[in-house]
């Protein structure tokens, strides 16, 4: 069970579990008092919660410090988590190996001063510096012949590390947070940035699980979830795996859809969700990325439009017609519980294949023009369900017929106004797209599902709802039945050789070419 407890000097004040497998992490910062919500919401992911005040004696401090690691069984190590000027002392102080000894983590949020960015710390210890705001100390040690002089200090301008992550790669890992201040994390600042403070505090378990040894199984609970919501209709499925102790979120990106509290989301899947869904529809895993506290999945859906499906398409009438997208659901995980989940799909992909929104009908105030070529645009740049088969059927083999449709007949259109350099547009066929006027990639000649090779329900996916059962008419006699039932059976004996499909305890395993058996279950 896991532990917090404060020694703020005169006593160990310290409460330990010392049973097999403990996790002591030590939070430190310069006042008496810290973030509760964030100390419990650490401990919540099973770590002993110590906390050490940084009061500006260095003396007092380095004993404190010294004192963590006491109490800990064989085999057992403990981590530090420092901020602001804890933080800059913790990163000098470490830096020696013989103060390292039995830390295997170190993180440090918002440092004034950090060591040298060519510093090299204990292999055994696994780092992560979270750096903010415009400057920051860099403390030096000079070497001439051999001989180190006097350290100097810095002040230099903290510049963004690289890509959207902003990494830096110093002699340890470290990542700025350019738009925030340093107390991003601490909910009871100002300066709490809940976006950077999420981002911050899934590196910042990334670096405790792996120096702690300590992997949740993350799919198990994200797995029940998506069986209650999606298959057994289940209320109580679907519910039961959010976690209680923070506010759990839902947001269907595309139409806003979702809710904020156990409360609206057992709300939302009650009257919104749950068998709210065609029985036609079918969902298959195209990939999945299960992170340090996140699971995103890729998934194919395809359904005929025979019911209103109120966080899809909400307030739209049945239209019946075919619908294939991707889902992309990212699932966010706290103390191995669902916290919250974003799901994102292409809505006007949606749209144009429910017959609601067509790409030739752009607003008379982009299409005006008395001659062709001085119309602004003639077309939306939207596709249908092409784009959810050209992910279901991605074949690195197949030519770049499937890639830029859009983007080449845009060219060939500018390039028919003279707004081009031959330099800028010598792309072989061009005009070919132009001509197709934005036909479909399911209708071309070379496409995989027009030439029969993804033909049937071969591949589709897992039915999320079982439809019901047909009514028998009541004027079938017995002998009628049992050779309408002969006929059926053949026919779907022909149909099951035709598409590969095998038959085991009633189920029905589609299994395509080069996939796996479990991808393809129809229940």
């Amino acid at each position: 069970m896991a532990t917090i407890s404060i020694n703020t000097g005169g006593g160990s004040g310290f409460l330990y579990n010392n049973s097999s497998g403990t996790a002591r992490l030590c939070v430190t910062a310069e006042t008496g008092d810290f973030d509760n919500e964030l100390l419990r919401s650490w401990q919540d992911e099973g770590f002993d919660i110590l906390y050490v005040p940084y009061e500006g004696d260095d003396k007092e401090y380095t004993m404190r410090l010294r004192s963590v690691r006491e109490g800990l069984g064989v085999g057992e190590n403990y981590a530090v988590m420092a901020f602001g000027d804890a933080a800059s002392f913790c990163l000098d102080y470490y830096l020696k190996p013989t103060n390292a000894n039995r830390l295997c983590a170190l993180i440090a949020y918002y440092p004034t001063n950090i060591p040298d960015t060519r510093s090299r710390f204990s292999p055994q210890v696994r780092m992560v510096v979270h750096l903010a705001g415009s400057t920051i100390d860099v403390t030096t040690v000079p070497t001439a012949l051999g001989l180190q002089m006097k350290r100097r200090r810095q002040t230099r301008q903290l510049k963004p590390g690289i890509g959207i992550g902003e990494r830096l790669y110093l002699g340890y890992p470290a990542y700025t947070y350019e738009s925030v201040q340093p107390g991003f994390a601490e909910h009871d600042l100002d300066e709490y940035d809940r976006l950077a403070a999420e981002l911050a505090w899934s590196r910042s378990l990334h670096v405790l699980r792996k120096a702690f040894n300590r992997d949740l199984d993350l799919e198990k609970k994200w797995e029940e979830h998506l069986e209650g919501k999606f298959f057994s209709s289940n209320i109580s499925e679907t519910m039961d795996p959010y976690t209680t102790h923070v506010t759990p979120t839902v947001t269907c990106t595309p139409t806003l859809s979702g809710g904020i509290g156990a409360q609206a989301l057992r709300r939302f899947y009650e009257q919104h969700f749950l068998r709210r869904m065609p029985p036609s529809m079918r969902l298959r895993l195209i990939s999945r990325t299960v992170g340090t506290d996140r699971v995103v999945d890729e998934l194919y859906a395809t359904f005929e439009h025979t019911h209103e499906i109120p966080w899809l398409l909400p307030g739209v009438a049945p239209t019946n017609r075919k619908v294939e997208i991707i889902l992309v659901s990212i699932a966010a995980m706290k103390a191995g519980r669902l916290y919250s989940e974003h799901i994102y799909w292409d809505q006007a992909s949606v749209l144009v294949q429910i017959g609601l929104l067509d790409p030739k009908l752009v607003p008379k105030s982009q299409s005006e023009g008395e001659r062709e070529e001085d119309k602004v645009h003639d077309r939306l740049p939207v596709v249908g369900r092409e784009a959810a088969r050209r992910i279901l059927h991605e074949d690195p083999e197949q030519g770049d017929e499937f890639h830029n449709r859009l983007i080449r007949r845009a060219v060939a259109k500018a390039r028919g106004k003279g707004k081009f350099t031959s330099s800028a547009s010598t792309a072989a066929s061009v005009a070919d797209d132009s001509a197709a006027e934005g036909k479909s990639e399911v209708d071309s000649v070379s496409s995989p599902v027009a030439n029969g090779r993804f033909k049937g329900k071969k591949g589709k996916g897992k039915v999320v709802q079982k439809a019901k059962t047909e009514a028998r008419p009541i004027n079938v006699t017995r002998e009628e039945e049992e050779e309408d039932d002969e006929g059926k059976e053949k026919d779907q004996n022909t149909d099951d050789e035709k598409y590969g499909i095998s038959h085991h305890n009633g189920k029905a395993a589609s299994i395509e070419d080069g996939g796996s058996a479990d991808e393809g279950v129809t229940v």
